[in-house]
């Protein structure tokens, strides 16, 4: 399993998107997690659909505390004038302070591994604009890349792939990916904002903090 500096999915982002499970499957599958085999379909507290895959190792009690590292991009995003590099960051810096906002009223927190210190791994593995209708690999913004249909509207699509592992070890003890869509965009040009998928971050931090914190009862 490969060692990344950086939790979501989490698993978190708005009003959810639904998807047929073998297209949810092929969309998400951006290389982050390295292994996807053991992820099964699952429906979250909101009732919103999630690839998640949870050890038996993970059981209450097990861990007490969280270590969670910064939120990263996979791949590296190559900013445009749409979907800006200080945009990106402040994506990414709302899940930090999101998540460590929402999981520190539920569980201790910690910066350093240790035992029985569960370390969260997120990623958000797609962010762009991209136009509803089109065939998925028209529209699947794995590399940041913007595609678009004269006449079409665009939207936010957002991944949010999360790991969790033994902080000691490196042992996989869940992960998750979730998928979701923001607000549609003001014109084809207009550019992201933070705010087009700030309701969906919100979610998505809610329902994964909540889920990890339950975990650990």
């Amino acid at each position: 399993m490969k060692n990344s500096t950086y939790l979501v999915s989490i698993g978190a982002l708005l009003a959810a998107v639904t998807f047929a499970p073998a297209a949810f499957a092929e969309e998400a599958q951006s290389g982050f997690l390295g292994d996807y085999s053991a992820l099964a379909e699952v429906k979250d507290t909101a009732g919103d659909t999630v690839m998640r895959y949870i050890s038996p190792k993970f059981k209450p009690g097990a861990y007490q505390k969280v270590m969670i590292d910064p939120t990263q991009y996979y791949p590296a995003p190559k900013p445009t004038d749409q979907v800006t590099a200080s945009t990106l960051t402040e994506i990414s810096h709302y899940v930090d302070k999101g998540l460590h906002a929402k999981l520190g009223t539920k569980v201790t927190l910690v910066s350093e591994a240790g035992p029985g210190v569960l370390r969260m791994r997120p990623a958000i593995t797609a962010v762009a604009a991209q136009t509803p209708g089109l065939k998925p690999y028209q529209v699947i913004p794995i590399a940041f890349i913007i595609s678009s249909a004269k006449g079409r509207g665009k939207e936010a699509a957002i991944n949010i792939e999360v790991e969790m592992v033994d902080s000691m070890t490196g042992e996989r003890l869940g992960a998750s990916v979730r998928k979701g869509a923001g607000a549609k965009l003001a014109s084809d040009k207009a550019p992201l904002l933070l705010k087009d998928v700030q309701p969906l971050l919100d979610k998505w931090i809610d329902t994964g903090s909540t889920f990890v914190a339950e975990r650990m009862k």
